[in-house]
């Protein structure tokens, strides 16, 4: 008899870097590839960050046969990224979760400089690491490049309106880029996370009735975990017919 489908080892032995993985989303993300058997590799922006990302992780998967570890780059420094990432080839997925500051507040107010600044971290960040891939063979054939948005790109909030046009961005950009990197045969798909907490946070009384407040809006009743959102990531790594998609994360947010 033949054997029947295999989806507990698909991502076994697979390379997977996480760039932005020092933190937030991006560490979930490890810790879920992790957990699938794959070998890891976080770039954060700091060193320290990275440091004590891979020291978690390191306590958390002590098995010798994955390999953990962790550089730093700016992924905004085309030379930078593109030369970490050769280094890094060839790699089977990578992962964008890199964010900064959110852009928050009324358009009347809004501080330009700052909120060029912090686009160029999620949205022209992607698009370089799009590019490196597209100039050079950093990602196997039948890899997976995934990228990151948020829910505002699809139910802006007041006082959201130039970060929720980001987010739309990256949406756009998804499609395209499956369509550009198909020569490549990398699909491109992007995760829209809701709000999460962290897996790591520690939460204060106040911290909790807060979200218990946000919790009793959404249909699921209750605030996801950045290993919640991981789950997103994995499916785009593991499904192989599957590009140029968005995968909501959010709890059912929109069709409260």
């Amino acid at each position: 008899m033949a054997p029947g489908p295999n989806f507990k080892d698909k991502l076994l032995g697979h390379k997977v870097v996480i760039i932005g993985g020092s933190r937030g989303i991006g560490l979930g993300v490890a810790e879920a590839f992790l957990s699938s058997g794959a070998h890891v590799h976080v770039i954060g922006y700091t060193a320290a960050n990275v440091d004590k990302a891979v020291s978690l992780l390191k306590e958390e998967y002590p098995d010798p046969s994955l390999s953990i570890s962790g550089s730093t780059s700016d992924a905004r420094d085309e030379a930078a990224i593109t030369e970490a990432l050769r280094q890094l080839a060839p790699i089977d997925h990578i992962v964008y979760t890199a964010v900064d500051a959110r852009i928050r507040g009324p358009i009347s107010a809004l501080d330009i400089a700052n909120a060029r600044e912090l686009v160029g971290v999620k949205f022209w960040g992607q698009v370089i690491v799009a590019k490196v891939i597209a100039n050079n063979d950093i990602i196997k054939p039948g890899g997976s490049y995934t990228v990151s948005s948020g829910t505002l790109s699809l139910r802006p909030e007041p006082a959201t309106a130039v970060g929720s046009a980001l987010n739309a961005a990256v949406n756009a950009l998804t499609k395209g880029l499956a369509i550009d990197l198909a020569p490549k045969r990398v699909r491109v798909n992007a995760v829209v996370p809701g709000f999460v907490t962290s897996t790591h946070e520690t939460l204060t009384p106040e911290r909790e009735a807060a979200l218990k407040q946000r919790a009793d809006k959404l249909l699921t009743g209750f605030i996801g975990t950045t290993e919640d959102i991981a789950e997103a990531y994995l499916y785009h790594a593991r499904a192989k017919y599957t590009t140029g998609t968005l995968s909501v994360v959010d709890g059912g947010l929109l069709l409260g």
